[in-house]
């Protein structure tokens, strides 16, 4: 079915053949993180658009974690089992691409729940397959999984900004639309992915080399490279994932993570409702992730000083500082300086968790450890959005308070986990 979709959208699309695994990863990156963009943050004000109050926007945007939260690690062990990731992740996409179909013909409420939830449900597993997949890859070739995420961001930003010139220009009536076109157009270049269990290897000249870092130090790309290009695995950690230290470190991680909940939700709806134009609304949005790729395009340099855990925790001080600053109402300049703080509160924090991660387990548990950080994130977000709306709806943008307090705790967490006998039981 995907071969001949894919052989009849061929003059749409240019040919990958020739491409390395690491261009066709890009393409991807791209494109999934661009569809997002070109609709994502405009979904709270469509939703407002049409005439949806603050709680049950929140309630809809909740659903997909809340379902996440079931199904995550479950569906990520499938992913595992697959003969490769690749089929899982092609699958997603053209099931999502029915779905926004959908919507073309019912926009009720329940219909946006339904499709809503269900399609964020499989772009919610599926980011984390394809993020344990591709550092896999990486780690086999010694190439930067932070780079090729980072021109992912470079996509979201192109199609947030087209976004806010259409929507401004012909109205959020074209919302659905743009939903369906961007999604077909992820679709089909998920069918151009390479195989990932089975990617040639290139030995690194760095074999043999020592690493003098800290334990969990980021400076050597998801895993241990000499052991990479020797062709071996990140360490295993059998009975692992149910580590208290592990689970610690992730779920401190979450709390960091889900803090950006109030802002993803209402930051886009509080902005137009204030005056901002959609379009400086969406440079604002624009200007967060441009500084969020500048850190992960530079993040080789950054970690050869710190320590996985200490990246989290540079993260949430950042988070606590941003979200309490936020409740003051801002002039537009200084939510400039604030948005630049996404760089660290979220940019910062990403990396340094999918490594943490990815250099604790071994290939055969890949997809499911980074579905059980992305249950543990979800859950995380699932709350906090819940409560974002009824928050926005009885104090407006004092709801950022929480998302500061759920970056002190996350800290906590971090830092709790040096407590443990982690690196110890399974040093790296």
């Amino acid at each position: 079915m995907f071969a001949s979709c894919r052989t009849a959208l061929t003059p749409i699309m240019p040919s990958t053949s020739a491409w390395t695994p690491e261009q066709r990863l890009t393409l991807y990156f791209m494109m999934m993180y661009g569809s997002v963009g070109l609709t994502g943050p405009f979904f709270s004000p469509w939703l407002h658009h049409l005439g949806v109050g603050a709680q049950l926007t929140g309630l809809i945007v909740a659903m997909p974690s809340v379902a996440m939260v079931i199904a995550a690690v479950y569906l990520g062990s499938i992913s595992d089992r697959l003969s490769d990731w690749r089929i899982a992740i092609i699958g997603f996409d053209w099931i999502i691409l029915l779905l926004f179909c959908w919507m073309l013909v019912r926009q009720e409420v329940i219909d946006i729940i339904i499709v809503w939830t269900l399609t964020g449900l499989l772009i919610a597993v599926k980011v984390p397959v394809l993020d344990g997949a591709t550092l896999s890859l990486t780690r086999k070739r010694g190439t930067h999984y932070s780079r090729i995420r980072a021109l992912g961001s470079v996509g979201f930003v192109i199609a947030l900004l087209l976004g806010g010139f259409i929507f401004n220009a012909a109205g959020l009536e074209w919302f659905v639309p743009a939903l369906v076109i961007g999604a077909l157009l992820r679709a089909v270049c998920s069918t151009a992915l390479p195989r990932f269990r089975d990617a040639p290897t290139v030995i690194n000249k760095r074999v043999g080399e020592k690493l003098a870092a800290p334990a969990d130090n980021l400076s050597a790309p998801a895993g241990n490279m000499a052991m990479a290009s020797a062709g071996m695995t990140a360490p295993s950690m059998p009975g692992g994932l149910k580590h208290a230290g592990f689970l610690m470190v992730i779920a401190g991680s979450a709390l960091i993570n889900g803090s950006h909940a109030f802002f993803s939700a209402f930051a886009m709806l509080h902005w137009i409702e204030s005056g901002i134009s959609t379009i400086t609304s969406s440079l604002l949005w624009c200007f967060a992730v441009v500084m969020e790729i500048i850190l992960m395009w530079r993040f080789t340099d950054v970690a050869r000083r710190l320590s996985s855990r200490h990246c989290m925790l540079a993260a949430g001080t950042v988070g606590v500082l941003r979200w309490s600053l936020s409740t003051m109402d801002p002039t537009v300049p200084v939510l400039f300086l604030l948005q630049g703080m996404h760089a660290f509160s979220f940019g910062l924090l990403f990396i340094a968790t999918v490594t943490f991660i990815s250099r604790r387990v071994d290939d055969s548990m890949a997809a499911r450890a980074q579905s059980l950080y992305a249950t543990f994130a979800t859950a995380a977000l699932a709350t906090a959005v819940l409560a974002s709306g009824a928050l926005y709806s009885h104090v407006g943008i004092q709801g950022y308070w929480l998302m500061a307090a759920m970056c002190f705790a996350g800290m906590v967490l971090v830092i709790a986990s040096y407590s443990t006998k982690l690196d110890e039981d399974f040093p790296l």
